[in-house]
């Protein structure tokens, strides 16, 4: 698993929200029944230790590509949107004891770019391969990607561009680990994207195969400083002020999204209620029409 960190300019604001519709030149982006997606629960039965308050906790928007090209096996994803909710959830139950939280941006079901070239499983070494599957109406810029595929030779691969995962992964079972391989494969490679390398502890996250999640106290550190150096990265109480600037402009799509990402967070607290109110009002109250486009 190759690791790298991910850097990004621009401010993406395009919202996941009910009412989303078919963008013609963005491949299928999956309609939210709500905040169902965003709303899983974080614990899944994994014990961590949340020390993080609301003012701590930083806010990591992920653009989830579910990959199709019904001629190629190999690329041909089976995973839909309630495997993201699981996967998400349990992701963010791995990530809660660093105080980062992953929400997301859009989900987008897409063919493949250039499938003909995926004639078997890539490896570490064909990255050209496997960043020339993106299709170039989903890029963008200041948030992370990662595309789920059938197969690959290693179970994941984190490039400065995007992350790739199969899902088909396995991993070596070890005590007190996680009950499932793709959102382990999926948070070590977010852990390269946040500057860590690997650590052959059994238990830990970033040993290689196997479904250890926890983090030292020095791998927490560097993950938080890579994690604030990251203009897409928010803290929570910097994304629920955006969040309200949209809401009050009445761009309930946008502040939807971010809303959403706040309400899944780990905590009883005010800010937290309020974020699940008005992401449920902002749905509500937004946009009944088809979109037309997105901002990138």
């Amino acid at each position: 698993m190759a690791s790298a960190v991910f850097g990004r300019t621009q401010v993406s604001e395009v919202g996941i929200f009910r009412h989303m519709a078919h963008l013609a030149w963005f491949g299928q982006l999956i309609p939210l029944a709500g905040i169902s997606l965003l709303c899983a629960t974080a614990a899944f039965g994994q014990a961590t230790t949340n020390r993080y308050s609301f003012q701590e906790y930083l806010l990591v928007p992920l653009r989830v590509h579910l990959l199709s090209a019904k001629e190629t096996p190999a690329i041909q994803t089976t995973l839909a949107e309630s495997d993201v909710t699981r996967i998400l959830g349990k992701l963010n139950s791995i990530w809660s004891q660093a105080g980062l939280h992953f929400y997301v941006e859009s989900l987008v079901r897409e063919e493949a770019n250039q499938p003909e070239t995926y004639g078997q499983p890539a490896g570490p070494d064909d990255r050209s391969v496997l960043l020339g599957l993106r299709p170039s109406a989903s890029l963008a810029t200041n948030l992370f990607h990662v595309y789920y595929l059938k197969k690959l030779v290693m179970n994941g691969i984190c490039f400065s561009e995007a992350i790739f995962v199969k899902d088909t992964a396995s991993l070596r079972p070890v005590e007190g680990g996680l009950d499932e391989p793709i959102p382990r494969v999926t948070s070590h490679e977010l852990g390269h994207a946040l500057g860590l390398s690997h650590r052959q502890n059994t238990t830990n996250l970033m040993a290689s195969g196997t479904t250890g999640f926890w983090l030292n106290d020095e791998e927490i550190k560097q993950a938080r400083l890579v994690a604030r150096k990251l203009h897409c990265i928010e803290s929570a109480p910097e994304l629920l002020k955006r969040a309200d600037l949209l809401f009050r402009a009445k761009k309930m799509q946008e502040a939807a999204a971010l809303y959403s990402g706040l309400a899944t967070l780990p905590l009883r607290v005010k800010e937290v209620d309020l974020a699940k109110q008005r992401a449920d009002r902002a749905i509500r109250f937004g946009p009944k029409s088809n979109m037309t486009g997105a901002r990138q």
